[in-house]
């Protein structure tokens, strides 16, 4: 296959920058926000260096280690001045920090593999909480949980459980952290057969926006439970989690990677739409991930179509379901069987590819119920018709498709959770990394994308994925319309009445 099919799916990534947030809702019941006093590392060191656990360290932006710690997966998305950094060396640590912050009027953010990339962080001013040390996964006596820490991250969560015999839902991209997506959900190839990451909660360890360290599960706190569940980036800081694990289904998955010219674009799309239907991808055909890109030893001027679909279980039960796939003739056409670690760098979709490079990234993205033909043959000829304006934004520039089995997720209740997004299917997003001069031609391409996008299904409402929200949508698309912002904002008087979590696509805004 070609070395860059499939470059930059990077499904489970929390994509895309900027633009401006939705108006601002201030509710009568929330205090005035703090403004966040300025702060050194001296200063910290002095205050709190002593308290902390041994191994926690504490530094600013001249320290080498400084650019590593803050580093984001879109350099877009930047916080506006991170003064400090402290890198937790235990879970303790962060709840000491937290109170710091709170008694001293300093913002703090938490910080795990970077990939929150929402333009809403931009704003912040303040201390980094740095979990990227916490990452110790331990498979409890009944096999049946794992108790994960807030660091984690997808790739070392997959090889760990996968040698161990058991597996998790996890992000598809192994760079991405594990509980970053969960609070919002978290998206999967495992969530056709177990739901989304959130749906295998059982309990949290939480630090409040006051540093009171809690627990919170369906017995203990449990309306916090719900909110977490969909909207927890709004609420705390998990510092570790206990999710559910299982018995792996099968030693291989089976995946099967395709390249087509675009004159088979309506046949592609027809044999998704038929294969698909609304929400029937068969549960053990947990993703299939679509690209249009340029690939220059194909064409410098004509964007291909990618395909790349992973099953869980035998080539022969996958192959029967890919048979109109593989009655559409294909530039290349290239399968196997590997482990689920392997199945990642068939898919490009592993730590070391490029999906998981810092890029200046300026996207758009919406769910679908299914694909608008002639929408997507006009959103290709968009793709080629932009590059040809600016052919060197070529080699990071996709337009993206993602679907994944929602079996087992539309079965669980969605009173369960706040995650609203129970009935879309597919997740569709467009990214193109942009020096800053192209940033306008960038953006109105991206917003051009996304109008088609939304014109293809009338009289749906726009719905946006959280971890994919670049900033600018309404807050009703990301938390839902039928009253979820109502609850999430009274659960927030309670637990966050100063709004100290107001960074990730706030559900309160000033």
């Amino acid at each position: 296959m070609h070395s860059r099919v499939c470059s930059l799916l990077a499904s489970g990534l929390a994509l895309l920058p900027s633009l401006v947030s939705s108006s601002p809702i201030v509710p009568h019941y929330f205090r005035a926000v703090d403004v966040s006093r300025a702060v050194s590392p001296k200063q910290v060191q002095n205050d709190l260096g002593r308290t902390l656990s041994k191994g926690a360290l504490i530094f600013g932006p001249s320290n080498p280690a400084f650019a590593e710690a803050t580093e984001r997966w879109s350099t877009r998305s930047m916080p506006a001045d991170i003064q400090v950094v402290i890198e937790v060396a235990q879970e303790s640590d962060v709840a000491k920090i937290v109170k710091y912050c709170y008694q001293n009027s300093i913002d703090f953010l938490a910080y795990s593999r970077g990939h929150g990339s929402s333009s809403t962080i931009s704003k912040f001013r303040g201390i980094e909480i740095n979990l990227s040390k916490l990452t110790g996964i331990t498979i409890q006596p009944d096999k049946k949980s794992a108790l994960f820490q807030g660091g984690v991250y997808a790739d070392l969560s997959i090889k760990k459980l996968w040698n161990d015999g058991y597996i998790a839902p996890t992000g598809s991209n192994g760079c991405v952290g594990l509980l970053g997506p969960a609070l919002g959900g978290g998206l999967g190839r495992y969530q056709g057969q177990h739901g989304l990451i959130s749906d295998n909660f059982i309990s949290l360890n939480v630090v409040l926006a006051n540093g009171t360290a809690i627990t919170v599960s369906a017995k203990s706190n449990s309306d916090l439970f719900w909110a977490m569940k969909g909207a927890g980036h709004n609420f705390g800081i998990v510092t570790s989690a206990y999710i559910k694990i299982y018995q792996r289904n099968a030693s291989t998955w089976h995946y099967h990677n395709y390249v087509w010219s675009q004159d088979k674009l309506e046949k592609v799309f027809e044999a998704l739409n038929k294969f698909q239907g609304k929400g029937q991808i068969p549960a053990l055909m947990g993703v299939n991930f679509g690209q249009f890109s340029i690939e220059p030893d194909i064409s410098k001027t004509e964007a291909v179509i990618i395909w790349s679909f992973a099953y869980d279980g035998p080539a022969a039960d996958a192959e029967k379901l890919l048979a109109p796939f593989n009655a559409i003739p294909a530039i290349s056409s290239t399968k196997d069987d590997v482990s689920y670690p392997d199945l990642l760098v068939a898919q490009q979709t592993d730590i070391n590819s490029a999906s998981c490079s810092s890029q200046p990234y300026v996207g758009s993205t919406t769910w679908l119920q299914t694909y608008n033909v002639s929408s997507q043959r006009e959103i290709y000829k968009l793709f080629n018709k932009r590059i040809a304006q600016n052919p060197g934004l070529a080699p990071g520039a996709r337009v993206f498709f993602e679907g994944y089995s929602s079996k087992a997720t539309q079965a669980i209740d969605p009173s369960s959770s706040s995650y609203p997004h129970r009935d879309e299917y597919l997740l569709v997003f467009f990214a193109v990394a942009a020096p800053p001069p192209l940033e306008g031609f960038a953006r109105a391409w991206a917003d051009k994308t996304v109008d088609i996008w939304y014109a293809s299904q009338p009289g749906r409402r726009r719905a946006t994925y959280v971890n994919y929200a670049v900033g600018n949508e309404p807050l009703e698309s990301i938390y839902g319309y039928d009253g979820q912002l109502s609850r999430l904002r009274a659960l927030k008087a309670k637990y966050d009445p100063r709004n100290k979590f107001r960074w990730y696509n706030p559900i309160v805004t000033y």
